[in-house]
């Protein structure tokens, strides 16, 4: 008997666990519930490259020499150690007394052969047009060696004597050519004088000055040493595992740990052909944009670098997030109800937003939410509008 008793309970409780009356109903709304009509979409997936986050340094990308290109004295330095510079701005003028010396003698050599000239052209207006011959007077000038081109003459070269012009509208030509060759000359030693004044060849940071106001220097003398700052070089090191699958044409994202909200972009450009065997790591920089020299140089750095590895992300419409205390979440539609899921954000592009999160790939997200939707709000899917 007491076996017999004890069947049939067993078959019982069996199927108290199985019967389908039991499972989860889809709740219904009550007559003041709102029913919400919503759009919804369906996650889509891509295939992005898989992001290796790790911790890194700045460093200037490179550091440029300023040297002097001409003998002379400083007579100006215009930034001091610590100063940041921009291309083509003034860094050190060099006064060169032998360039103000040349100048200065053709200056006065033009004068006086404007004189003559002027002296010259009186002459044939006052003969009414009469080509009169030249005296030894008139041509004196052309035996005198400019103070800037003292021949070196032999004992006993008397030199070659200059062809005269034998009238003076000859000579009007001579002087006209001379005064033209020498304003040429005299032109050109200006702007050699100009470009004494040395500027900047790059963005960057003075880190060191070698040399002061009124100091002699040498033509090739070093005079100052600016860090380039944009791009600036970022350090890091990478496990081997994961620097097999970057090459020089890998992207990265940095910011100052110190400052997430400043950050740069760029490609490597440099990895180490060695492992060190202590940590298993392999060296690798990449240059990185600064346009607004915000990072500085000894920064640290968190650097994301893109690999050859791929991942499945779900990617998303911006507009399908929602925000609440600093969380990020999603709606989606449950049966009859709005679901919040909360996820995390990645990298943005055209298509969407990526979505990390627990979605499956048919879940139903909302998007345009009205805004009076909260989570277990009651709702009901609308159709598309091309939908019949």
């Amino acid at each position: 008997m007491i076996r017999s008793l004890t069947i049939p309970c067993i078959l019982a409780i069996s199927f108290s666990f199985t019967n389908p009356c039991d499972a989860p109903r889809e709740k219904q709304p009550g007559d003041s519930d709102t029913i919400y009509e919503v759009q919804v979409t369906n996650p889509d997936f891509q295939s992005v490259a898989r992001v290796h986050t790790v911790e890194g340094q700045f460093d200037p990308s490179e550091v440029t020499t300023i040297t002097a290109n001409a003998d002379g004295f400083i007579e100006q330095v215009f930034v001091a150690t610590g100063d940041s510079v921009t291309k083509d701005d003034p860094i050190v003028t060099i006064s060169n007394t032998e360039i103000l010396e040349l100048i200065d003698i053709k200056r006065a050599r033009i004068k006086e052969l404007q004189a003559r000239l002027t002296q010259a052209q009186g002459r044939i207006e006052t003969s009414e047009g009469e080509d009169l011959p030249t005296t030894i007077e008139d041509t004196v000038f052309m035996d005198e060696d400019p103070a800037d081109q003292q021949p070196q003459r032999q004992f006993g070269d008397a030199g070659t004597p200059p062809d005269r012009p034998r009238t003076v509208k000859g000579l009007v030509e001579v002087l006209e050519a001379n005064i033209d060759s020498l304003t040429k000359q005299a032109d050109a030693l200006d702007r050699q004088l100009l470009s004494l004044t040395q500027n900047s060849p790059v963005d960057g940071v003075i880190t060191k000055t070698h040399a002061s106001e009124t100091n002699k220097v040498k033509q090739q003398d070093k005079l100052v040493e600016i860090s380039k700052t944009n791009p600036l070089s970022v350090k890091f090191f990478l496990p081997e595992d994961v620097a097999s699958f970057i090459d020089k044409t890998s992207q990265v994202k940095v910011s100052p740990k110190d400052a997430p909200d400043v950050s740069g972009t760029g490609t490597v450009y440099f990895i180490s052909p060695n492992i060190d065997t202590a940590t298993g790591k392999i060296e690798v920089r990449a240059h990185c944009s600064n346009n607004d020299n915000q990072i500085k140089g000894g920064q640290k750095a968190d650097v994301n670098v893109s690999t050859r590895k791929m991942d499945r992300v779900i990617i998303l419409p911006k507009e399908v997030l929602y925000e609440e205390e600093g969380n990020t979440f999603v709606f989606i539609v449950y049966r009859n109800q709005a679901k919040l899921v909360a996820v995390k954000t990645g990298e943005a592009n055209e298509q969407g937003i990526q979505i990390y999160g627990d979605l499956r790939v048919d879940d139903p997200i909302i998007i345009k939410r009205p805004p009076e939707l909260k989570h277990n709000s009651f709702v009901r899917i609308k159709k598309p509008d091309n939908t019949p």
